[in-house]
């Protein structure tokens, strides 16, 4: 496992520091200027919507800073998060497929810097410029890889261990050293922690107190430090 990997990008467009981005890395100069005229850059305040389920589908999104959650709720108002994406991630996938309207809800986690191109500027770019579309590809390939496993993980876990497998996966992305093990650099409530995994609140509220009885962990308000990175991995196989 590795804390924080090394893996901060600069986008050519805008000069921003990121984690990664399969689009905005490493462009020559002339896909820099196909670029330059048609990106929009935004703020949101923490908790503030980006856009609705249901809200037409005008363009796609790229986070320039901040974190963002993508939510989608049923029709007894029941909610479910179903990402969560940070610097350098691509959010409104409907463009790609001709998608009408956008088919979750993104919200702010934090005070956020998005980037957005509208869909028609974006795809002339791309007929014009093919190496864009390469990365494209690489980019949707890997969402759907990381969609392909967390539908894995919700149908084969049972309500513990797909605890126990967030709370790794988590603590190898954003997880930094503490002098009592790995702390999440990742403020989640034990609503959205439920919220993640499709399980009640009492259902992650009681599974987290049972990993702090173990000695798993620790929990001080939103703040969780892994304090066995091993036995942790052990309840999510």
């Amino acid at each position: 496992m590795t804390i924080l990997p090394d893996k901060d990008h600069i986008c050519s467009l805008c000069r921003c520091h990121i984690r990664e981005n399969t689009i905005f890395t490493g462009l020559s100069d002339a896909q820099l200027d196909a670029f330059k005229d048609v990106v929009i850059i935004s703020s949101f305040k923490k908790r503030e919507i980006v856009y609705l389920d249901g809200d037409e589908c005008t363009g796609l999104y790229i986070i320039r800073a901040g974190r963002l959650k993508l939510v989608m709720s049923s029709s007894t108002g029941k909610e479910q998060i179903i990402n969560i994406l940070n610097p350098g991630d691509l959010l409104g996938f409907e463009v790609f497929y001709e998608g009408r309207a956008y088919k979750n809800t993104a919200v702010a986690m934090e005070d956020s810097e998005l980037c957005y191109i509208e869909k028609n500027a974006f795809f002339k770019i791309i007929e014009r410029e093919p190496d864009i579309s390469k990365k494209l590809i690489i980019s949707l390939g890997k969402e759907l890889n990381h969609a392909y496993e967390r539908i894995g993980n919700l149908g084969l876990l049972n309500a513990k261990e797909k605890l126990g497998h967030l709370l790794y996966t988590l603590a190898d992305e954003y997880g930094v050293k503490a002098d009592a093990g790995v702390k999440l650099n990742l403020n989640l409530s034990r609503l959205e922690i439920a919220e993640l995994l499709g399980i009640t609140q009492e259902t992650s509220i009681r599974l987290l107190k049972s990993f702090k009885e173990d000695g798993v962990l620790d929990i001080k308000r939103k703040e969780i430090v892994i304090k066995s990175m091993s036995r942790l991995k052990e309840f999510s196989e």
